[in-house]
């Protein structure tokens, strides 16, 4: 079930927006285990509802120590994730609302549906804050656990098809049946996971709104708003499948941008 949600709950105050939300989401609750979708506003990407629970982060037999150790994590609310990475479309509508930087280049691989790229963490939090802007949500980049959370879907394997890469499960080095694949391919070429997500293995890496540590568990700075390198995940076209692991972590200095890197969009629900 789709929601649309847009300028008739902007005209209200903000709690009872949120209670409306709130009553909405209930009554388009799907069945246990599955999720749902909603768009937030007209222009905004749609997203899928991510349950509350439990799962992993990490993996023990991983060989960058990054990774290092397998450890419990519990979202204890649900939230929404962009269904796809941001396209190229939905970044532009941005731009002409003058909230987003123009002029990414695509490389001649094309634009439309293809995921955005050669963005900065700061342009990709401007986006996130254009469709809070829009939506009345409050919308953000997700954190490092919230993305594996999400990208696990209920499964504990590396990928959430299992522990090896197969074959056309996703858009890598070597995911593609013997293809070498040089660029993006368009949103949702390939199968979602089991919550609705398309592309959270390969493709383009995804910004985070974590600062890098050396692992997951490492406690982060006292001062966020200092750090220079923040994780990307996901894997991308250009690197082997071990990187586009559910556990798998990189980084990136956030004034740079790159055509290996993308974005996902988070809404918390109340």
């Amino acid at each position: 079930m789709r929601l649309r949600l847009g300028r008739q709950h902007r005209a209200m105050n903000h709690r009872s927006a949120l209670t409306l939300l709130a009553l909405l989401l209930i009554l388009a609750a799907p069945p246990a285990g599955t999720a749902g979708e909603i768009i937030p506003c007209p222009d905004c990407p749609p997203m899928v509802v991510i349950p509350a629970g439990s799962s992993v982060m990490g993996d023990d037999t991983a060989h960058a120590a990054a990774e290092r150790p397998r450890v419990p994590i519990t979202i204890t609310r649900p939230f929404a994730l962009s269904r796809t990475e941001v396209t190229f479309d939905q970044w532009l509508v941005c731009v002409t609302d003058g909230a987003c930087k123009g002029g990414q280049d695509d490389h001649a691989w094309g634009r439309g549906g293809r995921p955005v790229i050669n963005i900065t963490w700061d342009e990709a939090r401007a986006y996130a804050a254009w469709v809070q802007q829009r939506s009345g949500m409050d919308c953000r980049l997700p954190t490092e656990a919230e993305w594996e959370y999400a990208a696990r879907a209920g499964t504990t394997t590396g990928y959430w098809w299992g522990d090896t890469i197969g074959g056309d499960n996703a858009n890598c080095r070597d995911c593609l049946n013997g293809e070498t694949p040089y660029g993006t391919r368009p949103a949702a070429s390939f199968k979602p996971n089991p919550w609705g997500l398309y592309d959270m293995n390969g493709n383009v890496w995804e910004w985070t709104a974590d600062c890098w540590t050396p692992d997951h568990t490492a406690k982060p700075p006292s001062d966020t708003t200092t750090c220079r390198e923040r994780v990307i995940k996901g894997g991308s076209w250009y690197y082997f499948s071990t990187m586009s692991r559910a556990s798998a972590r990189a980084k990136n200095d956030v004034r740079a941008w790159s055509y290996n890197i993308g974005i996902r969009v988070l809404c918390e629900l109340p």
